[in-house]
């Protein structure tokens, strides 16, 4: 069941990708270049590669923590947000402690980050249980004033006033994150892709194997059930609501931490948003999330050589397959029947 569940999200995959190139035909480029250009600037090299896993590490982050709160119920819409404070709290810790030494600074920066975002998750929570806010509206909420926030420490509190751009000033040394050249070339790729890595397997674990995921697919799938079972549905929601956000304030790491050192306005860069896409083309499992977001990092790199290579097409076409991809995942049960009846089918033939 589960290799079948693979193969119908491959072939939606797959007809979401066709549709796209089938679309740049009708703006004058040949669909196979297109194909092409996308793959070679994706892949075609090491650094190449590496920019697109250098994409995808904050797309893992973002796309777990939509993924973890959908399997309590909850839809968690503001991982931009709680990635922009979880990532600013970074950027501060590291301003503030220029001299600490790496063993300390990675903890303490990756903490920081993490309680940061979860502390942004728990305000959605909190107004969800206890004033009856849906998380969908106080997650977009505080969205902005995320943004404001992190505006106020780059632009007055921690502004590199030497610098012409929106940015603070830079981290200590120790806080930076080691790039991985053996892997991404000449990419800033660094190894909190390796983190990124290492949480998608923990959320696996968890999800599958532990008392804890156990009482989240509960109190998403049968809240009921899990309230009769001795469970508090407030405390499951605030608890998930906190990994969530969690997971999210982790994302910044890879661009605060191993590329800018310092906080640029914008560093998000809708990965939060774009992680919902991700976790739902990872169908909510780890490994999916993990492979989704790595689909979308090479979609992001190789689109860009399309401004250069291309007469009709620009970067933009990424978005555009990104969207025909989901909604194609989304359609699934238009076709999934029919390959599941087709399968049945056959294997009464063979018996």
């Amino acid at each position: 069941m589960r290799f079948f569940s693979f193969y119908v999200t491959a072939i939606a995959v797959a007809l979401g990708f066709i549709l796209a190139l089938l679309l740049t035909a009708f703006l004058g480029e040949n669909p196979l270049d297109v194909a092409w250009v996308l793959i070679r600037g994706s892949v075609g090299s090491s650094t190449a590669f590496g920019y697109s896993l250098f994409y995808a590490t904050p797309l893992i982050f973002t796309g777990l923590s939509v993924a973890w709160a959908l399997k309590a119920g909850l839809f968690n819409i503001g991982a931009e947000g709680q990635m922009t404070v979880g990532g600013i709290s970074m950027a501060i810790v590291g301003i503030l402690l220029q001299d600490l030494s790496a063993w300390l600074a990675w903890p303490l920066a990756l903490s920081a980050g993490f309680m940061a975002g979860a502390f942004w998750a728990w305000l959605v929570a909190w107004f969800k249980v206890n004033r009856g806010v849906h998380e969908v509206l106080g997650s977009i909420l505080l969205n902005f004033v995320s943004y404001g926030l992190a505006g106020l420490f780059i632009l007055n509190v921690f502004r590199n006033t030497e610098s012409a751009n929106p940015e603070t000033l830079e981290i200590g040394s120790g806080f930076h994150l080691s790039t991985l050249e053996w892997l991404g070339g000449t990419s800033p790729l660094n190894i909190a892709f390796f983190f990124a890595l290492a949480f998608a397997a923990l959320i696996d674990l968890l999800i599958r194997r532990s008392k804890i995921g156990l009482h989240l697919s509960w109190t998403g799938g049968s809240p009921e059930f899990a309230r009769r079972s001795g469970l508090s549905i407030s405390k499951q929601t605030i608890g998930a609501m906190m990994i969530s956000g969690g997971l999210a304030g982790l994302a910044g790491a890879s661009v605060i931490l191993g590329y800018m050192h310092k906080a640029r306005e914008g560093f998000a860069g809708g990965a939060g948003f774009v992680g919902i896409a991700v976790a739902l083309l990872g169908r909510g499992n780890a490994w999916g999330v993990v492979a989704a977001a790595v689909l979308f990092g090479c979609l992001q790199k190789g689109s860009l050589d399309l401004d250069i290579d291309t007469e009709n097409i620009s970067r933009d076409l990424a978005v555009v397959i990104q969207a025909l991809i989901v909604i194609a995942v989304a359609a699934r049960p238009v076709f999934e029947r029919p390959i599941r009846n087709w399968v049945d089918r056959r294997n009464k033939a063979v018996n």
